[in-house]
């Protein structure tokens, strides 16, 4: 799999694709659901005031649902059976959850931390 730290792309290492896959098999290690929902609005505009979308994706993704292409290669990656049910959520939802595994995954594939996520979760809360 692919990662992208400070804008730079490389394979992920083993241990990181392992942890990468722990995250999504494992609810335990999600944050505490504390942090309120986000709406898409928020979500994407946040996003994309950190530069890991662009500005024209957020505007098209709330709009219109289209995927931002960051997040369509996590979809990608993603086992075939997941792959419809993941696209829905991000071009349909009208809410997003910091709890959700999708959330955590495109983050960790990002290479932020989970306090890095949490971070971006409270300023897209206070758009």
């Amino acid at each position: 799999m692919i990662i992208n730290i400070d804008g730079v792309e490389r394979d992920m290492t083993p241990e990181e694709e392992a942890d990468y896959a722990a995250t999504l098999a494992n609810p335990n290690l999600l944050p505490p659901p504390e942090l309120p929902s986000i709406t898409d609005r928020q979500f994407f505009q946040q996003l994309a005031a950190q530069s890991l979308i662009t500005q024209t994706e957020a505007i098209a993704a709330v709009a219109t649902g289209t995927i931002p292409a960051a997040m369509q290669a996590l979809v990608n990656q993603l086992p075939a059976d997941q792959q419809f049910d993941a696209q829905m959520k991000i071009s349909g939802a009208r809410e997003f959850l910091r709890s959700d595994p999708l959330v955590a995954a495109f983050g960790q594939m990002e290479g932020m931390t989970s306090a890095d996520i949490d971070a971006l979760w409270v300023a897209a809360a206070a758009l």
